[in-house]
């Protein structure tokens, strides 16, 4: 069995299989042929909150950064077959965004969302009430009060699918992958770099490792003294089963942040919804008391509690599906289940090498990495050889930012302090 790796990559979801095929694909093409990549997961590939994700794919986001790389992102998912070496199939169903407009009709933080992303390239913008009752299907309500926004652009794409995909991916590119592989420690050589890593299937020797972990990152990584601030945030999820005749094919997404949900059109002629992050820091912080950083075993996942909702969940998200949808008393709870989005302090991504230590490179997508996954792993592969296109679009998400002082303020929040950060829409 192999036992040195040009890469490892740790953590087997969208991220880092995206990381672990693009690195390979570099190898491949490169001097460095009879090299390779090893993609280590604990349990299967994408089983962790890949599998639990809506499979929306947008690009409008307040920061800038992030909404350049997401439009790189949903360009290769549209064209994985280039990206990656294998086909996927993509909705370009398109986004109704939707949110309390003030006296004036309007809302000014959203309209300077439009300008920002017009500057990014995204296509977002205001529509009037009667261009978004044409875009939905008749059992959506508008209502008085509201403001809409169109992105044309924003598509989905099936988790299950995906999922297919990746395995795909890997197997075509020749990335070795060990499953059911659990990651127990590290070596580090005299420079102090990680010159092994230590699994349960033995150990395996590497020039580069990738941290891609999500929320089991402050686990897996503490034997290197590395504090890696990210931490989990639960989420419920609901699909309704209603009936195909109401359904049409080409029902947009709703971002509704008048009442804070997500919906889209799911399988078996099901409305999937979820809800959107927290946005305010002192909840974020007082999240992370909630849940240290040294999460042991970080097994919500496998969490019975999480396979089901209760009755109170239900009737809440039924109550918020129903100002929304007029078809809600004559729909059927199909499923539902708590997922979540793996947050950093600032909601933001860890993207890029520790400067603690440089052989380590980091690609924590805070919540939102299905969407990212393919540009994601080119930044990684970027980082590792020095070269491309796309790093330097990720040199805003280093965990840099996150110093002493940065920490210190955002601890103060669980204290009272009285530094939160707005949480409004355009943040989504």
């Amino acid at each position: 069995m192999q036992t040195h790796f040009h890469t490892v990559v740790i953590g087997g979801g969208c991220l880092g299989s995206a990381a672990a095929v693009a690195i390979q694909r570099r190898l491949r093409r490169g001097e460095r042929h009879d090299q390779s990549a090893l993609l280590l997961e604990k349990s299967v590939i994408g089983s962790g909150l890949t599998a639990r994700h809506s499979g929306i794919v947008r690009s409008a986001n307040a920061d800038p950064a992030a909404a350049a790389l997401a439009g790189h992102a949903a360009t290769m998912w549209r064209n994985l077959d280039a990206q990656w070496g294998v086909p996927l199939a993509v909705e370009p169903a398109g986004a109704v965004w939707i949110a309390k407009a003030n006296a004036q009709g309007e809302n000014p933080k959203w309209q300077a969302l439009q300008t920002e992303m017009e500057t990014a390239g995204v296509r977002f913008g205001k529509v009037s009430a009667a261009r978004a009752r044409e875009l939905c299907p008749s059992i959506v309500k508008l209502n008085d009060g509201e403001v809409y926004y169109h992105e044309p652009d924003a598509m989905q794409i099936d988790p299950v699918a995906v999922r297919t995909a990746l395995y795909d991916a890997l197997k075509v590119n020749g990335v070795e992958v060990r499953e059911k592989t659990a990651v127990t420690g590290f070596r580090r050589s005299e420079t102090g770099n990680v010159q092994a890593v230590m699994t349960s299937g033995g150990l395996v020797t590497c020039d580069y490792v990738v941290n891609a972990c999500g929320p089991w990152s402050p686990t897996v990584f503490s034997s290197l003294g590395l504090q890696i601030p990210v931490s989990t945030e639960a989420v419920s999820v609901v699909n309704w089963i209603t009936s195909r005749r109401e359904l049409p094919a080409g029902m947009p997404i709703i971002a509704d942040y008048v009442n804070l949900a997500y919906f889209r059109l799911w399988r078996d002629g099901e409305i999937h919804m979820h809800q959107p992050r927290k946005r305010n820091m002192r909840e974020t912080a007082r999240v992370f008391a909630e849940n240290p950083l040294t999460v042991i075993g970080a097994d919500f996942v496998n969490d019975p509690t999480n396979q089901a909702l209760g009755y109170t969940q239900i009737k809440l998200f039924e109550d918020i599906a129903r100002r929304r949808f007029n078809n809600v008393d004559q729909t059927v709870y199909g499923s539902g289940y708590r997922s979540y989005f793996d947050i950093t302090p600032d909601l933001k991504f860890i993207l890029g090498p520790d400067h603690r230590i440089p052989n380590v490179i980091h690609c924590l997508g805070a919540g939102q990495s299905f969407k990212y996954a393919p540009v994601f792993g080119e930044i990684m592969a970027d980082f590792v050889f020095g070269d491309g296109a796309y790093a330097d679009l990720a040199k805003s998400f280093s965990i840099d930012r996150f110093d002493q002082s940065y920490m210190q303020a955002f601890w103060d929040q669980v204290a009272g302090n009285d530094n939160a950060l707005t949480a409004d829409a355009s943040g989504l």
